[in-house]
């Protein structure tokens, strides 16, 4: 990386906020990474961990929040309060890493454009493979195909052709969903996940920050939202990355339980009466 480069990314002060729960096993994954990166300061929430992650955190960084299990929008926004002055808040999962090169990529991004509110990475996990880290609006259809495991009868193969059809995704944005490489460039995108995200701070405090009443899951899709309805851009960089293990804090207690209950909130604030009859009906399916 060049000096200038560097300069650049220093000139957005950023602050970077890990929200850990029980999470002592991942942390250095995410803190380790964000040692290497020039943000402001970097502070870790802990929603009431039960392991060593408080002891952890305080080895990387002074800033450490001990909060009851307040959930993860809801942890964010009490980090933000505490640092008002940041130009950026970088959002980072404990079970994530973001490297040097990608971060200058999403603080490029957000210095091109005074209309980026938010941009994220792809999203790739150890083992190389790629993961959604962007996508359509919210489709009832996909959800009720991944609970009834549907997508797992389709061979990877159908799915690729699927993918590369413009014709067939401009007819079913689901279809999105089954494209992980991503663009080459910045794209729009309805929503960017959370796991790894670069959120200009007037953005996000002239929505308010996260919704409180989204306690796991959907909080990012519904930010989203609110950033596109206020005007600004949602947007996904293909030459950006972070590597990520995925849901290790949320497995005890049930993953698709939390993301059920997610969808759940996130129909009961933008859908219809159909809308939030399927999603209660999908919450009751054996997981």
């Amino acid at each position: 990386m060049t000096d200038d480069s560097q300069d650049r990314e220093r000139s957005v002060k950023t602050v970077a906020v890990v929200v850990a729960h029980n999470s002592a096993r991942d942390l250095p994954m995410s803190l380790g990474s964000l040692r290497e990166l020039p943000v402001a300061d970097i502070v870790v929430v802990d929603n009431a961990s039960s392991d060593d992650s408080v002891e952890l955190a305080a080895r990387y960084t002074p800033h450490v929040i001990r909060s009851s299990n307040v959930g993860f929008g809801k942890a964010i926004n009490a980090a933000v309060e505490q640092f008002p002055n940041a130009e950026a808040y970088l959002l980072l999962n404990p079970d994530a890493a973001l490297t040097p090169e990608s971060y200058a990529e999403l603080v490029r991004a957000l210095q091109d454009d005074a209309k980026i509110g938010v941009v994220a990475p792809q999203m790739r996990y150890a083992d190389g493979e790629p993961g959604i880290s962007a996508g359509p609006d919210v489709s009832l259809a996909k959800e009720w195909l991944a609970a009834l495991r549907v997508d797992h009868m389709v061979p990877d193969r159908v799915k690729r052709g699927l993918a590369r059809s413009q014709r067939l995704r401009s007819r079913l944005p689901m279809l999105d969903y089954l494209d992980k490489g991503g663009s080459a460039a910045a794209a729009d995108v309805a929503w960017v996940s959370g796991f790894c995200m670069l959120v200009r701070a007037t953005a996000f405090r002239e929505i308010n920050g996260f919704d409180p009443s989204f306690f796991l899951y959907f909080e990012d899709v519904d930010l989203c939202r609110r950033l596109r309805d206020a005007g600004w851009r949602v947007v996904s960089v293909g030459t950006a990355w972070a590597m990520h293990r995925e849901s290790t804090s949320t497995s005890a207690v049930g993953k698709n339980r939390l993301y059920r209950s997610g969808l759940v909130a996130y129909c009961d604030k933008y859908g219809t009466a159909m809308d939030k009859f399927s999603a209660r009906a999908l919450r009751r399916l054996p997981l």
